[in-house]
């Protein structure tokens, strides 16, 4: 069936072009213009957009500055609420740990969430060891501290090719501290400063732990760091050679966690919730059992942290459920274009994250040039080519992925795969199998017998996905490595790639133009 090319019918993705738009100008204006006249200039777009009702044309492309205004209306206050005036001088605070401390050389590094005068502000602490009390050792996830100490904004040094400090103010971070081994002490600190959405991620964190204590008991240290990546979305156990032969091969989305993984989380609860439903029909019904999948899933997304990947796929779930509900057309890329609205209405600084532009590209491609890469070879419906459609399905959709993000990937780490669709085949049902036999260990835990037979098994699957990857990384060319592309040309590429879908649409009788 072809579709009409009108804009018309994708609303959301008509509004997020300005939005994005507008947040881009808005952080280069920076303080030169606030966010009281970005507003201004917002309302006032407003109002002249309804005056001109009349005419169609001219309060369409009013509307849409006006989107844009206030797409920098947003940035504008975000800048205003994340520079902080800290203090010139050495203060005393207290502070709560939000992460476990690492050792880097001579001192740990760590997370606090400060508590100062006005509100509480995230700061990346650099603590001194004292290797002779090793009181460092001491702490841990959720403690309290009092210290004296300086409160700088993030520099990035002088040679630095990474823009470290703009990471941390994309993270939240609003300052660095260092702090002496003698000028911090244990204390109760009070979390009442602390927002619900603060003191409920730091539960989260707290109660991350124990799940990672669980599998921790079940699987060892070289597994463990793969299978915390895929469900708990911590990779600080991966160790540098794995992570390259993930990188090498284009795997390393596996390790991110993101739609892929919710969607298997996703896949498990409907299971589950089917088999409710012919048990006690009149207890889970269908609107019943969608509202509670979702509020499992997005208690989920709150425990693994709130990466942007994970919060786009769990919205995109939440949309497609109530449209589901209220059996409505359901339009994938409308539906994709309206999560990233309210992701970067929630937080502008987003449109910057690494993970949020690489999710939502490779999704975008992956529903533009899946249908027409799957199509390319046809295949007919035969119960004896069932597994060789799913190959095909598997590559059609590793190519699309590829087409969206290899730019974005090349852009930022200077690398292209050549194997990524041979390591999609092997890494896609690998992480299905790993992800969904650890949310079993982790319900059958109070089961010793149970859960380490299934430990073992994620151990065999876990080395197997390993072992491939780093023969597949090993070959030849299996990556293009130092790749540098622009700005300007990666603004080209994607307009040549939505060029290039449009032909190839209108040419296989996908779209018609209106």
């Amino acid at each position: 069936m072809k579709k009409k090319m009108d804009l018309l019918m994708y609303p959301s993705v008509k509004l997020l072009l300005p939005l994005v738009l507008g947040i881009a100008v808005g952080d280069a204006l920076g303080e030169d213009i606030n966010s009281t006249l970005w507003w201004i200039m917002a309302v006032c777009m407003g109002v002249i957009t309804f005056v001109v009702w009349k005419k169609k044309y001219l309060q369409s492309l009013l509307l849409l500055f006006t989107i844009f205004f206030i797409g920098g209306s947003f940035v504008s206050m975000k800048q205003h609420a994340t520079n902080v005036q800290l203090p010139e001088t050495q203060i005393t605070f207290k502070a709560v740990l939000l992460s476990n401390p690492i050792v880097h050389g001579k001192v740990i590094q760590t997370d606090l969430m400060v508590m100062t005068e006005s509100e509480p502000i995230k700061v990346r602490a650099s603590i001194l060891r004292d290797t002779i009390s090793n009181r460092y050792q001491t702490l841990h996830l959720g403690d309290g501290i009092k210290a004296t100490a300086y409160l700088e904004k993030p520099m990035n040094f002088s040679d630095a090719t990474f823009d470290y400090a703009g990471w941390l103010k994309l993270h939240g971070y609003s300052a660095e501290t260092f702090i002496f081994y003698n000028q911090w002490q244990k204390a109760k600190v009070n979390l009442h400063q602390m927002s619900f959405l603060q003191r409920t991620s730091l539960a989260a964190a707290g109660y991350r732990e124990k799940l990672m204590k669980v599998l921790e008991s079940n699987l060892d240290s070289t597994h463990l760091a793969i299978v915390t990546a895929m469900t708990l979305g911590d990779k600080q156990l991966i160790n540098r050679d794995v992570k390259e032969d993930y990188s090498i091969t284009g795997a390393s989305h596996v390790l991110a966690l993101s739609g892929l993984h919710l969607t298997i989380l996703y896949g498990l609860l409907l299971f589950l919730m089917s088999w409710c439903e012919r048990i006690l029909p009149r207890v889970f019904r269908r609107g019943l059992s969608e509202l509670l999948i979702l509020l499992i899933l997005w208690t989920y997304v709150v425990l693994v942290g709130m990466s942007s990947s994970v919060v786009r796929s769990a919205v995109m779930l939440t949309i497609y459920s109530f449209v589901t509900l209220l059996n409505r057309d359901r339009l994938s890329v409308n539906t994709l274009a309206l999560t990233a609205i309210i992701m970067l209405i929630s937080n502008p600084y987003n449109l910057y994250d690494i993970g949020f532009q690489l999710s939502f590209i490779s999704v975008w491609a992956i529903l533009l040039f899946y249908p027409l890469i799957y199509e390319l070879i046809p295949l007919k419906q035969k119960k004896s080519l069932v597994v060789v459609r799913w190959l095909w399905g598997m590559v059609a959709v590793s190519l699309a992925a590829q087409l969206g993000t290899a730019p974005l990937i090349a852009y930022y780490f200077g690398r292209i795969s050549t194997v990524f669709a041979v390591s999609s085949l092997i890494a896609v049902p690998s992480t299905m199998v790993i992800v969904s036999s650890s949310f079993c260990l982790l319900l059958l835990s109070p089961f010793p017998s149970l859960s380490s037979f299934i430990g073992k098994f994620i151990c065999v699957i876990t080395e197997t996905l390993n072992t491939s990857l780093h023969w597949l990384a090993s070959l030849p060319y299996a990556s293009i490595e130092n790749v540098h592309i622009s700005i300007y040309q990666l603004f080209i590429y994607y307009f040549m790639l939505m060029a290039v879908w449009i032909l190839w649409s209108f040419l296989a009788g996908k779209i018609e133009f209106k």
